[in-house]
């Protein structure tokens, strides 16, 4: 299982790696091979990295399994439209302010109830692990996304 503190070093890091993925990434408009375009996808980053002391919590329930997709998409382009009217610059500041405040939050956990064992949807695995995949490689998966424009030509 992952450590507090490499938890708390890899969600710094992501929001640092998310950040520099979005500053380097020139065409905010590119269209990705969904619906989000470059920007929605950092503003979507953007809009989540600060969230880990308001999902923490909910690990415990089972409020998090019962949401079903369409109420996710809902809720992620209502998080994009908040940042619909941000600068690219202001977008990454919030991604790195909200990784530090996430990163921050899970400073102060303890370390027995981050190896607690629980079930999110498809996910068994200790709440250290589940805050691993939101906040160190959902930040990078949809920067990298966002980002990559291959085939290079």
């Amino acid at each position: 299982m992952i450590t507090k503190s490499e938890l708390v070093d890899g969600i710094r890091f992501a929001g640092q790696r998310a950040a520099a993925a979005a500053t380097y990434c020139h065409d905010w408009n590119h269209q990705l091979g969904h619906m989000w375009t470059t920007g929605d996808a950092f503003r979507h980053v953007a809009a989540t990295a600060a969230g880990a002391p308001g999902m923490y919590p909910a690990l415990d329930g089972t409020s998090l399994s019962g949401l079903g997709a369409e109420r996710i998409a809902a809720g992620n382009a209502r998080s994009i439209a908040s940042f619909a009217d941000k600068s690219k610059e202001d977008v990454i500041a919030a991604i790195i302010a909200g990784h530090n405040t996430s990163a921050d939050f899970v400073a102060t956990l303890d370390d027995a109830d981050l190896a607690k064992v629980v079930i999110l949807g498809g996910y068994q695995m200790p709440k250290a692990e589940i805050v691993a995949q939101i906040w160190i490689h959902h930040a990078i998966a949809h920067s990298y996304e966002a980002s990559a424009r291959w085939p290079i030509q």
